[in-house]
């Protein structure tokens, strides 16, 4: 993220017109954003710069021993809009009860913030183009080719320049860069009859990296032409290896939740010391991470980032915090309060979504249960589960399950043929002595990989409930 010399300035713009007793906060947002979308290996649609801006108006009023908290978000940056805002946040107020004994924004700091890298200068510098050259590095594996073939996909890239202002004093901006890319390949034909196979993903990233995209139309001809060969998933309760990839679907939303001041309110978050995951689990919860989607010098409500230790050797070290929940146990963020991680607002329209309790980037030290390979034969007969569908993790109990959309059988400690079919569940975390995915770690791998909201290197869980066909 490039220091505050950033242009944008939509929080102050609101800020210096706003009439309203203290405590408030606004966020601003100015996007612009280019896409390209194609079908199989011809471009359909190319347009940007799209442009929006816009702020989300945040206020707290005491209520009843707690706080009421109103919040608007508006494209509007009349004076008569900003009017409006103000008025459908105090409305809403009143209706909104929050058990938070004080409310403490974060204010000004002294010094300058480290920068964290989280803005493409080349994307920011030449978007379209970059964006464009990026296609047609991903399409170019598949000239001349007949067996594989790209079906579908897009690449929407969005420059942002966000800022915080709020009662306290705090006037913080930054400049940051989000892609989106969906894609798609299907393989067809041969002799055997069997039905096309595809293999499709979706991601976000921070930063479009030319040399990625090459390896990862290879990547994807080959998953696809393991779905077409794949045999039905075993059953039973087998070791199962996870890559950053699945990780990512299934840890944020319950780790999220469950070892944050949310879970504490609820009763549900685990105490400082009890022994929740197997030694072998370190996990942190960096905001500093580079190039990662929650990533920054502060976090959305301006507390600086940093990194926090929520399981140390499988024992909890701490819980995560906004201010909203830190008020409530008469602590400190930790810098946990971020706008869209859990809903659709990751792109340009964050401005939409008030501040609320996530984490940022969790990390699993790398371990020595060495390469992809050498995991395998820790193994020994189990599965490589390569893309769940639709994990679905429920946050309060902490259980996630899937279809296995690709995986690979895992025989005498060698990755064999392609799985697919069937569904792996499971639960997160659960109280100490009960099996979980985090209890049942039986080896950390050595190459940490950065996908959304984890960076880890794959994990090898000793059991899980596969349940297959075979």
């Amino acid at each position: 993220m490039t220091p505050p010399d950033s242009t944008a300035r939509t929080a102050v713009d609101v800020a210096d017109r706003l009439h309203l007793p203290e405590p408030w906060e606004v966020y601003g947002e100015r996007a612009r954003r280019y896409e390209v979308h194609f079908t199989g290996p011809s471009i359909e649609l190319v347009r940007g710069p799209l442009e929006l801006e816009g702020f989300g108006l945040r206020v707290f009023r005491p209520r009843d021993g707690g706080f009421g908290i109103g919040f608007q978000a508006s494209t509007d940056l009349s004076d008569a809009g900003i009017r409006t805002a103000e008025a459908d946040a105090e409305r809403l107020a009143p209706r909104t009860q929050f058990p938070a004994k004080r409310v403490e924004l974060p204010g000004p700091r002294a010094g300058a913030d480290a920068a964290v890298e989280v803005c493409d200068e080349t994307l920011w510098a030449r978007p379209m183009d970059s964006v464009q050259a990026f296609v047609e590095s991903l399409l170019a594996p598949f000239e001349g080719q007949s067996g594989v073939l790209p079906t579908f996909g897009s690449v929407r890239a969005t420059l942002l320049e966000s800022s915080v202002r709020n009662s306290a004093g705090l006037s913080t901006s930054c400049r940051h860069t989000l892609v989106e890319l969906e894609f798609a390949v299907r393989a067809v034909g041969g002799p055997e009859g069997r039905p096309p196979g595809e293999y499709w993903v979706n991601e976000t990233t921070r930063r479009l990296d030319p040399d990625r995209a090459g390896p990862l139309s290879e990547e994807m001809k080959r998953h696809a032409r393991a779905v077409r060969e794949a045999e039905p998933t075993p059953t039973g309760n087998l070791p199962v290896i996870l890559p950053a990839s699945v990780l990512a679907t299934i840890l944020p939303p319950v780790i999220g939740l469950r070892c944050s001041g949310a879970g504490r309110l609820r009763q549900m978050a685990p105490e400082p010391g009890a022994a929740l995951g197997s030694e072998l689990v370190t996990l942190v919860d960096d905001g500093r991470v580079p190039w990662g989607i929650s990533s920054g010098r502060t976090d959305d409500e301006g507390t600086i980032q940093r990194s926090r230790t929520i399981l140390d050797h499988g024992r909890v070290s701490e819980l995560l915090y906004d201010t909203r929940y830190a008020g409530v146990f008469d602590t400190q963020s930790t810098g946990n309060a971020l706008r869209g991680r859990g809903g659709f607002y990751l792109d340009w329209r964050r401005f939409l979504a008030p501040p609320a309790l996530a984490s940022t980037t969790l990390v699993f030290q790398p371990g020595s249960g060495g390469s992809d390979e050498e995991l395998a034969e820790a193994a020994g007969d189990g599965i490589w589960l390569q893309q769940f569908g639709s994990a679905v993790p429920d946050p309060l109990s902490g259980a996630f399950g899937g279809e296995v959309r690709i995986g690979y059988r895992i025989r005498h400690g060698k990755i064999a043929e392609p799985i697919r079919g069937g569904t792996v569940g499971g639960v997160v975390l659960a109280p100490p002595g009960q099996p979980s995915l985090i209890a049942n770690v039986g080896a950390v791998g050595s190459s940490p990989e950065l996908v959304e909201g984890v960076a880890t290197p794959a994990l090898l869980v000793r059991t899980l409930s596969v349940a297959g066909a075979a």
